[in-house]
């Protein structure tokens, strides 16, 4: 199974529908990319035992896993806005078959962190999206 943070980015890549396009990345925005940007990153897996098994080590996990998806718009508070709306259509529409091993996605909340000192202005969204996979 590829990653699930590497996973959400595609699905995000190949399901983007804006007239803009903007840079797809894992982990952290780059300030030398263009912008706008969707980041996608790991913040918590919290693994859970299925079922009861002699042998912990060989029994099936749920991994119940927690990233966040930023969204990135130098100067264009509408453009951000508009990203933020995109991510959670594309996880809503995805969310009970999201693909590459991942059997379930939401978008649980987001919250605005822009950076009012840089010029020009950063504006900047943060989604937690909440996975549900097995290994």
């Amino acid at each position: 199974m590829t990653g699930p943070k590497v996973k959400l980015m595609e699905l995000l890549r190949e399901r983007w529908a804006l007239a803009f396009t903007p840079q797809f990345s894992t982990d952290w925005y780059d300030a030398e990319e263009r912008m706008p940007q969707v980041v996608v990153s790991h913040v918590l897996t919290t693994p859970r035992f299925l079922g009861f098994s002699e042998d912990p080590s060989e029994a099936e996990r749920r991994f119940e896993g927690t990233y966040a998806v930023d969204v990135w718009s130098v100067g264009d508070q509408e453009k951000r806005h508009r990203m933020v709306v995109e991510v959670d259509r594309i996880i809503h529409e995805s969310c009970n078959a999201p693909g590459g091993g991942i059997e379930f996605a939401e978008v649980s909340n987001w919250r605005d962190l822009d950076e009012p000192d840089a010029h020009p202005r950063i504006f900047r969204s943060q989604m937690r999206v909440e996975v549900l996979y097995y290994a």
